[in-house]
Order: structure tokens, then C-alpha cells, then sequence
């Protein structure tokens, strides 16, 4: 079965460690609670940049904060920022 089939969902965040990408990061694991995958990616983690890089080129992400649920990057991060709500219906 997958992860979709067992309503868990794949949430990654990617985000530069600013005080307003951590408060998207916390809403997002307010919203997903438990039952799901989240991967968080810091553009300043020098560590992992190749990983960060990979990923954010992927998803086509230009700016930070952006979520992406199941492969895919929510409208509202591509446009206007983040949105609650956008990501609650991406879970459903």
C-alpha cells in the first residue's frame, strides 16, 4: 500500500531558519500532527545544501518558506506565501 492509501502524507518544508519560516514550520506541524512524513530542509544547514538544493530545484522553490505535500509544491507557496488552510485540503 501507499503512503497516500494510509492517509500519510509526505510534508516537506523548506525554509532558511528566519523567525517567520519557523513559525510556517511549526503551524505545518500543528496541522500534519503524527501520522505523517515530514522532512524539513534549512538553506542554512551547510551540511546538508546538496540535499536542499536537490530538492527546492525539484519543486521549482524560489523562495523560503514553501511547502510541498506528496510531490507537490502547495499553490499558495508559489505565489502568495503560505496558507493554513491550502495545506489542510492538500491533507484530505
Amino acid at each position: 500500500m501507499s503512503n497516500i492509501e494510509n492517509n500519510t502524507h509526505k510534508v516537506e518544508v523548506f525554509s532558511a531558519g528566519c523567525k517567520f519560516c519557523n513559525s510556517v514550520e511549526n503551524q505545518v506541524k500543528e496541522i500534519i500532527g503524527n501520522n505523517n512524513i515530514l522532512i524539513t530542509y534549512n538553506l542554512h544547514d551547510e551540511a546538508n545544501a546538496v540535499e536542499y538544493y536537490r530538492a527546492a530545484d525539484k519543486y521549482n522553490i524560489n523562495s523560503v518558506p514553501a511547502v510541498v505535500v506528496d510531490g507537490k509544491l502547495l499553490s499558495c507557496c508559489g505565489s502568495n506565501g503560505f496558507n493554513k488552510d491550502d495545506l489542510a485540503a492538500a491533507l484530505t
